[in-house]
């Protein structure tokens, strides 16, 4: 049965049982006597059953009495949060927000994250930059960003951190090309086939090159460049390959240059985690750009076939 009352009617209400007096709950809220009597008679009509029942020495709730108490109370204050919510997001949201991430991830992430952040926040800033996965953690440590997006290539900073999703690595060619147009790529194949890779200490190769150590299989590296686009530029002069999360070429004029294959058998994958300083309390801003980073990663997952985590939740309560 659905019914619609007033936020008045259920303070009134509430005051009532309170006080157990429609005079003095009169009194408390300022407002004729019989006002409370006729918010009180207009929700009893609209249920059809008796709240309060009337004594000498004032009333008492009935059964029903207690448990609309129990409700009513409960929505005033999920109203009152709401408030508070919605207040706190466009009043609180100043100052600037700085965040660090990766290359790769940064490419397809930080043009619809600064042009959101603008829309939904003219009153702060968010400046964003690139940077070496191992390296942001001490970014943060020197107070030079506030928040950083991380891979688990390296060892775990000790600060708070937060899954945002999994990437899977792809053998990257020229398009069309018939090696790396197709779905999938075994690494033992991928072993035979020339290939630039980024060497960055702290970065990815390692991961890459415990797959190929585990499988046995050696690589037949050209050069190695810790940058990816010129990585990329190599690819398009038809060079050789290279190894690289997909998300390294989602951008609008890579993906149309390039084909990539995932490496299967083994998969090759890291994930990638938000940090954000442990030195002092998450500022409001900070708090509302980390969902919508959240929001701006579920949106573009396809693009860059991200794996979203099976429970993402976290750490940024210090």
């Amino acid at each position: 049965m659905k019914q619609d009352f007033t936020l008045h009617q259920f303070r009134v209400f509430l005051k009532v049982a309170e006080l157990g007096s429609i005079t003095r709950s009169a009194n408390a809220l300022s407002i004729p006597q019989p006002s409370v009597s006729r918010s009180i008679a207009r929700i009893e009509q609209a249920l059809k059953v008796k709240l309060i029942e009337r004594h000498h020495g004032g009333i008492h709730l009935t059964a029903a009495g207690q448990a609309f108490q129990s409700h009513a109370s409960e929505a005033i204050r999920y109203f009152d949060l709401a408030s508070v919510a919605a207040l706190q997001s466009q009043l609180e949201v100043t100052g600037e927000v700085r965040l660090a991430a990766p290359e790769s991830f940064a490419g397809v992430v930080f043009r619809p994250l600064v042009k959101r952040f603008q829309q939904r926040f003219p009153g702060a800033r968010i400046r964003v930059m690139t940077s070496a996965s191992v390296n942001i953690p001490s970014l943060i440590d020197n107070s030079i960003v506030d928040m950083g997006v991380i891979a688990d290539t390296h060892s775990a900073p000790a600060m708070p951190t937060e899954a945002l999703c999994r990437e899977d690595f792809y053998l990257v060619g020229p398009r069309d090309h018939p090696v790396t147009s197709a779905a999938t790529i075994e690494l033992a194949r991928v072993a035979r086939l020339p290939l630039f890779l980024n060497a960055m200490a702290g970065g990815f190769r390692a991961r890459i090159d415990e797959a190929f150590n585990r499988k046995g299989l050696g690589m037949q590296v050209r050069a190695e460049i810790d940058a990816n686009e010129p990585l990329l530029d190599l690819v398009l002069d038809e060079q050789g390959f290279t190894i690289l999360p997909f998300s390294a070429i989602a951008g609008k004029r890579r993906s149309q240059q390039l084909s990539a294959a995932r490496i299967v058998a083994p998969e090759i994958s890291r994930n990638l985690k938000l940090v954000v300083t442990a030195s002092h309390p998450i500022s409001s801003t900070c708090r509302q750009t980390v969902g919508l980073l959240h929001e701006i990663v579920r949106e573009h997952r396809a693009l860059a076939k991200w794996k979203m985590p099976q429970t993402p939740g976290l750490a940024t309560g210090k």
